[in-house]
């Protein structure tokens, strides 16, 4: 019964098999062009990584401007001020918004420090900021 259908079993057999193909080729096309997307985002992740490895190397006063910053406020004002070798951790309290706008825009824009936490809480008139970061 079946072999006079012989050549229309093996056209639709022949064409579920381009079906397929053809599905597997596009899966694995947007697999690696997802991959690729990843990698490049990676690779920029990591240059960027490096560039700041070198400005920290050579840059050696980054822990005196912190020091500034500390000296240019008043002493009730700073509740906590650690500085390591590569390392902050700086809480600051009743600041003004001119205050607040000179440190962070100007002083620690102007560092190549990394930013790894910061906080801004405002009371009233006044701004409280703590502030971890690291180069």
């Amino acid at each position: 019964m079946l072999h006079g259908y012989k050549n229309e079993i093996m056209i639709a057999l022949a064409a579920l098999v381009l079906a397929g193909s053809m599905m597997f080729r596009a899966s694995n096309q947007a697999q690696l062009e997802s991959r690729s997307s990843s990698v490049e985002s990676l690779a920029g992740k990591i240059e960027d990584i490096s560039i700041l490895q070198k400005l920290w190397k050579k840059n050696k006063s980054i822990p005196q401007g912190m020091k500034t910053i500390q000296n240019s406020l008043v002493a009730s004002k700073v509740k906590k001020f650690k500085v390591d070798k590569k390392k902050a951790h700086i809480v600051l309290e009743e600041l003004t918004a001119k205050e607040l706008n000179s440190i962070t825009g100007k002083s620690l824009a102007s560092m190549a420090v990394q930013i790894t936490e910061l906080s801004i809480v405002r009371n009233d008139k006044s701004y409280r900021l703590e502030l971890k970061c690291k180069w």
